[in-house]
């Protein structure tokens, strides 16, 4: 399928997968949010455990000094600047130095004012600094009276790095494990997408080849919820044929009903020696040329832009050149052209006559060469045209007189045998078709004809 930013399948991949990554991000943003606010709430509980069992081993001997050792089950606060401390201070009426934990090795907490920062309800009071050793701690501190109007001070500091750590390693991996889940189900949703859209493809190339003339009708079973689209389309092309080959029908019976009746003109005019010989054989062959004319352009008009006809431009071109050098083996015929190019929107015979017409002029006045070259190109609102371009080496025609060689009968040499109706029945059909034809100096010195031709994008 081709991905395209204009195409319905990149706009639904792109979609859901930006909902996907939106939501994926959510959950994560949500799921690391979450696991902080319950590590947070476990690790205020265990400082409060922990600050409930200090509290509970120590006590004030007989000497009213501070004495005891908690047990917290951990090497953390035997570990020297671990970040896993505790102190207990004397505050009134007790004896002594303060207690300490071994990791604390001889450093103090201090804490900051009780003026800027007081104790709550519960007669506690957090605060965070960066501890010894150069740790972040979080500080867990109360006021506890011992008895007999003895009041000492805990303290109980957690390491808060090692909490950021944790909070971070779990982000990381669920950042790596959503990572992964996001982009299987990214890649999931695609080839879902594609292989659900792979039936438009199908009408799409389908399309494609009836507007190249390889096929006549959309062929194949679609799905149901595409089935009414295919045989409706497929119903229009079949009226669209029909209305045309009718068309044409008409057209052929009107040429043939017009052509005895001025055929017996004609014949009568030769016949005939008056002086209105002359005028009646003129505007009988004006009438014959307007019939032709205006026949030749409702048949145009009657498949231009249709779906029918299509002609490969190539294999028409070679089979004139055949012709042409077998009518002038005197002269050489080249063909420039490469194998990929679109096709001619129109019917052959249109072809043939347009490129014969361009070949016999040629041939009629070249000296020895004549060159054959077909291009393509699209506009600036992207419509391909095919570009047929004819040169000879002869003596051209100057650029003053080079609209008036386009006029039907008129002819700028009549010492060379001719009608002077190639480059006019040429001009007319192009133009039938929505194309020009402009004249030129060749390569060669002699005369150039351009054509321009719609053809068909694929």
């Amino acid at each position: 399928m081709n991905l395209r930013l204009d195409s319905l399948a990149v706009r639904v991949v792109l979609l859901s997968s930006l909902w996907t990554v939106a939501a994926i991000a959510f959950l994560g943003w949500l799921l690391i949010g979450l696991y902080r606010s319950d590590s947070e709430r476990g690790f205020e509980n265990l400082q409060q455990a922990q600050l409930y069992n200090l509290v509970g081993a120590i006590s004030v001997d007989d000497a009213g000094e501070l004495t005891g050792f908690p047990d917290f089950g951990s090497t953390s606060f035997l570990q020297p600047l671990s970040g896993w401390y505790w102190r207990v201070e004397p505050i009134e009426n007790v004896e002594g130095p303060p207690l300490a934990s071994p990791s604390l090795s001889g450093e103090t907490l201090e804490g900051p004012p009780l003026s800027e920062l007081g104790f709550d309800e519960q007669f506690q009071r957090v605060w965070f600094a960066e501890g010894p050793g150069g740790v972040n701690i979080r500080v867990l501190e109360t006021e506890i009276e011992l008895g007999e109007g003895r009041i000492a001070r805990f303290q109980l500091a957690g390491n808060q790095d090692e909490f950021e750590f944790a909070i971070r390693d779990f982000a990381r991996r669920v950042g790596l494990i959503l990572l992964a889940f996001g982009a299987g189900v990214v890649l999931i949703n695609v080839g879902i997408l594609l292989l659900g859209l792979r039936p438009l493809d199908r009408a799409r190339r389908a399309l494609a080849e009836i507007r190249s003339g390889a096929a006549t009708s959309l062929k194949g079973r679609f799905p149901r919820e595409i089935q009414p689209l295919v045989d409706e389309m497929n119903a229009l092309i079949d009226n669209n044929r029909r209305i045309v080959e009718r068309s044409r029908t008409q057209v052929g019976n009107l040429a043939h009903s017009l052509k005895t009746p001025l055929s017996v003109l004609l014949n009568e005019a030769g016949a005939k020696k008056s002086p209105s010989r002359t005028i009646v054989a003129e505007q009988a062959r004006a009438m014959d040329f307007q019939v032709q004319h205006y026949l030749k352009r409702a048949r145009i008009a009657a498949q231009r832009e249709s779906i029918v006809f299509r002609t490969d431009a190539r294999p028409v071109l070679e089979k004139l050149i055949g012709v042409m050098r077998k009518l002038n083996p005197e002269k050489s015929v080249e063909l420039e052209t490469t194998r990929a190019m679109p096709v001619f929107m129109g019917e052959k015979e249109d072809l043939e006559e347009i490129a014969g017409n361009l070949m016999e002029n040629a041939a009629k006045w070249s000296r020895g060469r004549i060159d054959v070259s077909l291009d393509h190109f699209a506009d600036d609102a992207g419509k391909t045209w095919l570009k047929l371009a004819v040169e000879d080496d002869g003596p051209g025609i100057p650029a003053r007189e080079r609209d008036t060689a386009l006029k039907r009968g008129k002819r700028l040499d009549e010492s060379v045998p001719g009608t002077g109706l190639g480059l006019a029945i040429v001009a007319e059909t192009a133009s039938a078709y929505g194309g020009t034809i402009e004249l030129g100096e060749s390569r060669a010195g002699g005369l150039r004809a351009e054509v321009i031709l719609p053809a068909a994008s694929h």
